[in-house]
């Protein structure tokens, strides 16, 4: 059987995808939620959860998590993340800059850094779904801790794929997503975000897209697989 490993399991996407999953009276993968306080989901006793606070470490031991019968492939979906902070990046707090890069750039390497050469020694296929985002490639004021470590972490898997032959990078933009992110966007004040404004104005007009819809548009993704 082939393996579904998701980040950031406990809210948005994440979220809609644990419980996409546990709505199937039949999974047709072995998956893997990682997140923090995962006591509050409804967990299944068919899946594994792994409890991980990114903002701290990336640290997995991949052995104790598939045991001595490796699958033949892997989906590694890397979808936790944090906007924080948003303000100039200038006079961010250095504390909350350190966290929000563990989140979205140091934890994600470290992880995926021991799941390749963990991989590599089980004859294991790699696929990483990037959730990537239109910061990776645009600069956001307000959003500068945001838009380098989207980057970084996009050129990142884009090194591994070239480094593995085992490896294959796909990076997905869901776009605008109905999630607590874009509730924390929207009340962020002009001087820390100038065009805090167009993102208000999506909510306003109904652009933002439901993250059931993105769940299953993953769904789809990891079944091409089969």
């Amino acid at each position: 059987m082939s393996s579904v490993i998701i980040t950031g399991c406990t809210s948005g996407v994440g979220l809609a995808f644990h419980d996409l999953v546990t709505r199937s009276s039949s999974p047709i993968f072995q998956y893997i939620f990682i997140g923090r306080e995962l006591g509050r989901l409804n967990q299944q006793v068919k899946q594994t959860y792994y409890e991980l606070d990114l903002s701290k470490s990336g640290h997995i031991d991949w052995t104790s998590v598939y045991g001595k019968k490796p699958p033949k492939k892997i989906t590694f979906i890397s979808n936790a993340g944090t906007i924080d902070p948003i303000g100039r990046i200038t006079v961010n707090n250095a504390d909350i800059l350190r966290k929000a890069v563990n989140v979205n750039l140091i934890s994600p390497i470290e992880m995926i850094s021991s799941l390749i050469l963990w991989a590599e020694s089980n004859s294991v296929s790699i696929r990483v779904i990037n959730i990537s985002s239109g910061a990776a490639n645009n600069p956001i004021a307000g959003w500068g801790s945001y838009c380098m470590s989207k980057a970084g972490i996009k050129m990142f898997f884009d090194v591994i794929s070239k480094e593995n032959d085992f490896v294959e990078v796909e990076h997905f933009d869901p776009g605008v997503i109905d999630t607590a992110m874009q509730e924390k966007i929207r009340g962020s004040e002009r001087d820390a975000m100038p065009s805090v404004d167009n993102f208000k104005k999506i909510q306003q007009e109904g652009q933002l897209k439901k993250p059931e819809d993105v769940a299953a548009k993953l769904m789809f993704m990891c079944g091409r697989d089969l």
